[in-house]
């Protein structure tokens, strides 16, 4: 069975506009930040996330606009959110399909854990809410037990 993510209508260059083409956003620059194009475009998604192109949608407009950062076509897709992952403080109710708040508690480790488990740190703010899709694993840190969980935000 093959799960469905937060689908997000957003623009991007004619360069990424691939269906499966996977990117990160890794900040938001000054220059999106002024364009008129904004809130259509990076402002629909997070910084720190990760997604994937699974539509994209051509508009042959007599003149396309043009991203202020790259100079290229902007295109119109349709991209999934995917999941993270992140370390959460052991409890023994942690199972697949639950619902938790984000809280960090040490997140020198929590970096590290999911640094080690494919993850550059933990990128999902405290106080989200999270579904738990499958445990990976289990780590100790600090004297701290952990549950390294892929997850899927819900903000």
């Amino acid at each position: 069975m093959t799960m469905t993510y937060k689908r997000i209508l957003t623009l991007i260059g004619e360069g990424q506009a691939k269906v499966g083409h996977v990117f990160k956003l890794y900040s938001i620059p000054e220059e999106c930040k002024r364009c008129r194009l904004y809130n259509i475009c990076i402002a629909r998604l997070k910084v720190g996330r990760k997604y994937r192109v699974v539509e994209v949608r051509r508009v042959n407009l007599p003149r396309p606009d043009k991203c202020l950062l790259t100079g290229e076509n902007l295109v119109p897709v349709v991209v999934e959110e995917l999941p993270v992952v992140v370390a959460l403080p052991y409890q023994s109710n942690l199972i697949e399909g639950v619902v938790v708040t984000y809280t960090v508690v040490d997140s020198q480790c929590q970096d590290r854990l999911c640094t080690k488990y494919g993850e550059e740190k933990c990128t999902v703010q405290p106080g989200v809410k999270l579904k738990i899709l499958n445990i990976l694993g289990s780590e100790t840190c600090n004297g701290r037990k952990y549950l390294i969980v892929r997850c899927v935000p819900l903000d």
